[in-house]
């Protein structure tokens, strides 16, 4: 068992909260959403961020398989090395609107960003309206983040206003023993929900005796080898060496609940299969949701006729416009309207 898609998350988590003063990549994504009098609709998405990798990590992008027209350019802007990628798409009135930007096939589609569209025309005696609307669903958020509270905020929440120059070793293996807690809790919660979903008839005692098993790992762990890289005072250095602690630390975490699944649970070929999938499943939703905290959107829609009611952040006279963070998705189920009204068409 092996899951290495949050080792560099958490190393970097690490590293910003208490190391380093930079920000952790934001993706900048812009949508200009054009509404035809005939109903068909031109989308025009553009993404910028300042690291490559943040294009292709998470959240699934517009791609020629999923098709779009996309082109990637590298500018340089304010003398920094910038990633611009844009996709179009045009869908006739038939077509139905894309609702994620996943490739058909996916295996991970329902675990992307959703945003359901739909545009209706509605004939009227004063004329022709058009209702624009589009739902982002809430991606659950809260059940993580209280664990993030009482288990790694809460604790090292008296080390912010400290240099970290006046660290002490009791604070520096504060930190590691904070993350480490924090993580295992995760990691735990995502296999519990996993579980109960493979087996859920099996006595609760096969899951404590699991619980136990990664109890005792946890306990085991040497803080002070992970106290001591997190003081590496060259910044590649010091996250390499923590990425290194990161993945030794989630290898031994997937052992130990591999061969505790199999010893107390009957886990085994395709039991396992299926347990794993459901755990990679959770761990990928909690991953994408939490890189699209770090996303800024910018959503524009122009509308046919002028426009007469809508919950967009600015309006013209045939434009709406929202702007938020990712983070509202978190619990939150977030939703665009515009509506216009335009003189009926000639026959």
């Amino acid at each position: 068992m092996a899951a290495t898609r949050s080792i560099h998350r958490w190393a970097a988590e690490c590293v910003t909260l208490f190391l380093v003063l930079g920000l952790v990549g934001c993706l900048e994504r812009t949508e200009t959403i054009t509404v035809e009098p005939d109903g068909t609709v031109l989308i025009e998405a553009v993404f910028k961020t300042d690291q490559e990798g943040e294009l292709y990590e998470g959240d699934a992008i517009p791609s020629d398989a999923g098709g779009w027209l996309v082109e990637v350019q590298e500018v340089e802007q304010d003398g920094e090395r910038r990633f611009h990628l844009t996709a179009a798409g045009v869908f006739g009135p038939l077509f139905k609107l894309p609702a994620n930007y996943a490739v058909p096939g996916d295996p991970d589609t329902a675990l992307y960003l959703q945003f359901p569209t739909t545009v209706e025309i509605e004939d009227r005696a004063d004329g022709v309206y058009y209702h624009f609307h589009r739902t982002y669903p809430a991606r659950p958020w809260a059940h993580i983040e209280a664990l993030r509270e009482v288990l790694l905020d809460g604790p090292t929440r008296k080390l912010k206003d400290k240099d970290k120059d006046d660290y002490t070793p009791a604070d520096w293996k504060l930190i590691a023993r904070s993350y480490t807690d924090f993580e295992a809790a995760k990691l735990l919660t995502f296999a519990r929900g996993a579980y109960l979903e493979t087996t859920p008839d099996v006595p609760q005692d096969a899951w404590l005796d699991v619980l136990g098993a990664f109890r005792k790992m946890q306990g085991e762990l040497d803080l002070d080898v992970i106290a001591e890289v997190m003081q590496i005072d060259d910044e590649d250095e010091r996250e390499e060496a923590i990425a290194l602690e990161v993945k030794a630390w989630e290898e031994k975490s997937f052992k130990t609940l591999d061969a505790s699944l199999r010893d107390f649970c009957g886990y085994g070929g395709a039991r396992m299969k299926d347990f794993m999938r459901r755990y990679q499943s959770r761990l990928k939703d909690y991953d994408v949701t939490s890189g699209l905290g770090d996303d800024a959107f910018v959503i524009t829609v122009v509308m046919p006729g002028a426009i007469v009611g809508s919950n967009a952040d600015e309006t013209s006279p045939d434009r709406a416009t929202w702007k938020f963070s990712g983070r509202r998705f978190r619990d939150r189920r977030v939703e665009l309207m515009v509506t216009s009204r335009s003189d009926f068409l000639d026959p």
